[in-house]
């Protein structure tokens, strides 16, 4: 072999080894490109997103601020999103732990022990609020904590400001809703914004009322949260130890203002509480425009530890339940209307109509009694008479004008939605069930006093007040009036709108005519235990008797206006499931709500 022809094949072996070298690194390289760039969320085989991981090893991160909108009061009050100042623990290494001097100090500037104190930062494993360690809520400091707390320069605490959504004490629950993980929902709802990385399936999103329906505005941009970074030895890393990150949008986040009077809302859960209302609600709205200004339920529950098998979260202000008399209401104007009785026809109440088992709650009977007498007394035997010369048809065309068998909340378009409703889970009212035999006698005369199928929401009882105080004119009741950006500027505006029907209104003379028989029953009939209130007031009351599993239960009602001479709102109050011989309480509530409304000078909403 030649000289010539060695030195070719050391080049070809050169070649290829240089060449293998080249593929080697090519393909580390490719790998490397793969885990950090393009594979990261999914590179390892059990799925592990590397470079996340890789960060979360010498960042812990604790949110302070969900970037959640506020939702206020008319007054520009906050119902939900107060802000305190919170002490924010560290898990660091143990050579910049505390030593015993500082824990005593620490110990004393936040009211507890040493020991209290070494048990709670023993067991850090991630960032965590003090307060927070046994379920509980973060411990809002005073400025005086703060300055001492600050002066002491301990590495691994931190004061910081926080949200506290759901303040104790808050007011409106069950129609402010609450937040929670839903993930089939934020996948349901918000798949584009998982895609693009501004939602992750754990995040919490509205669960129910407020929170739930304007879910898509408050949702906000993006979470404030403190991230504390270390080395892998859990060694503060210095000039990175601990940085605030929040999202640069001035416009953000949103503010809800509601119709709602928090002072209102605040003193009339206090009255519900006072008179140990176990189950029930009270809506109150203005008569002018139906504007909700207060929407309380009972039984009250925590935001904050929400157990959705119990009903205690549910708003009662609009779920349907059985009205009782209060539905004589829409009997006497479908009389009216359809001129089937005289004003001085009168109708003999002897306790019992004899037949059908139909009796009226005076067992001994009212005597010769007028449509408008009746009306006051609440007697049963009137109506069912009354009922024998009206149909079904008539009956439920005239529940319509009066807007008691559909969702009446505010419902319509906006700049983002073609349909949107204000209320979460507003329940329809109903006349009869699916299989009643709507024509039969029996049927009619028990649909006539409230009972049997009938069911009706205390909204829609409120807001049928309404429309009487309207001449006929329904409206749909607002419990926002506007969403304005954090800068003031208006995002959404939710105007006042009317509630149309297909069949109508009811005249404007059988309206005030209702209006003043609501007044005789103040004066003359079943709720003249308002003769005390601080206002003239007008109303009716109503007694469902229901069936709560094998035992007889009652829900109790009264609506009304008031003052008489210049009405300023309609109020509903229903108490169910209350023991048969219990003490009536919706009519001291009813009182005590029209009390507290005579007291306040309240704003105008738009």
């Amino acid at each position: 072999m030649s000289e010539n022809q060695l030195s070719s094949m050391e080049k070809r072996r050169m070649f290829l080894m240089l060449f293998l070298i080249l593929l080697v690194f090519l393909g580390i390289f490719g790998k490397l490109f793969w885990i950090q760039i393009a594979a990261t969320e999914s590179y390892s085989s059990r799925g592990i997103n590397l470079v996340k991981n890789s960060v979360i090893q010498r960042q812990r991160a604790l949110v302070l601020e969900s970037g959640r909108g506020e939702i206020l009061d008319r007054n520009l009050q906050p119902l939900t999103g107060k802000i305190v100042k919170a002490l924010v623990a560290f898990p660091i290494n143990s050579e910049f732990a505390m030593n015993g001097q500082e824990v005593s100090q620490l110990a004393r500037i936040l009211k507890t022990n040493k020991e209290g104190w070494l048990s709670f930062a023993r067991n850090l494993k991630e960032p965590q609020v003090w307060g927070t360690q046994d379920g509980g809520k973060a411990l809002s400091l005073s400025s005086q904590q703060v300055k001492e707390i600050d002066g002491l320069g301990l590495a691994n605490i931190k004061v910081v400001e926080m949200e506290d959504r759901y303040p104790t004490g808050m007011t409106a629950r069950q129609l402010v809703g609450f937040i929670g993980q839903n993930p089939d929902r934020v996948m349901q709802l918000y798949g584009s914004d998982l895609e693009k990385g501004r939602l992750a399936l754990t995040s919490k999103i509205g669960g129910a009322g407020l929170e739930k329906s304007f879910d898509a505005w408050l949702r906000g941009v993006g979470e404030t949260s403190i991230s504390y970074f270390t080395d892998a030895g859990k060694r503060p890393l210095a000039g990175l130890d601990a940085r605030m990150i929040a999202p640069d949008n001035s416009f953000y986040p949103v503010k809800l203002i509601t119709t709602l009077d928090s002072h209102v809302q605040q003193q009339i859960e206090a009255l519900m509480d006072k008179l140990n209302i176990r189950e029930g609600a009270a809506v109150v709205q203005e008569a002018a425009q139906g504007d909700v200004i207060a929407m309380a339920s009972r039984p009250n529950y925590n935001p904050l530890q929400v157990d959705l098998a119990s009903n205690n979260w549910s708003n009662y202000a609009i779920k349907a339940t059985a009205p009782g008399s209060i539905f004589k209401t829409i009997v006497a104007a479908a009389a009216l209307d359809e001129k089937v009785v005289t004003p001085t026809e009168t109708f003999d109440c002897e306790g019992a109509l004899g037949k059908y088992g139909f009796t009226c709650w005076r067992k001994d009977g009212h005597g010769p009694l007028t449509l408008e007498e009746g009306y006051a007394q609440s007697c049963n035997i009137v109506f069912a008479n009354v009922m024998r010369r009206l149909t079904a048809a008539q009956l439920e065309k005239y529940a319509n004008k009066l807007g008691v068998l559909n969702e009446v909340g505010w419902t319509g378009k906006t700049d983002t939605r073609d349909a949107f409703e204000q209320f979460d889970s507003e329940e329809r009212g109903q006349l009869f069930a699916a299989h009643t035999p709507e024509n039969d006698e029996g049927v009619l005369m028990q649909t006539a006093i409230g009972q049997r199928d009938v069911r009706m929401t205390p909204l829609q009882a409120s807001n049928m007040v309404v429309t009487l105080l309207n001449d006929g004119k329904g409206f749909t009741p607002r419990v926002v009036q506007e969403i304005q950006y954090q800068t003031g500027r208006e995002m959404e505006a939710f105007p006042v709108k009317s509630l149309a029907s297909d069949d109508g209104k009811i005249s404007a003379a059988t309206s005030r005519t209702l209006l003043s028989w609501m007044r005789e029953v103040v004066t003359e009939g079943t709720g003249q235990s308002l003769q005390g209130a601080k206002w003239k007031l007008a109303g009716k009351s109503g007694t469902a008797q229901i069936q709560n599993g094998n035992q007889e239960k009652v829900n109790q009602w009264f609506i009304g206006y008031g003052p008489v001479e210049t009405p300023r709102y309609a109020v509903s109050v229903v108490i169910k499931n209350t023991d048969p011989t219990e003490s009536n309480k919706a009519i001291p509530l009813f009182k005590g709500i029209m009390d507290i409304l005579a007291s306040q000078g309240l704003s105008n909403s738009k």
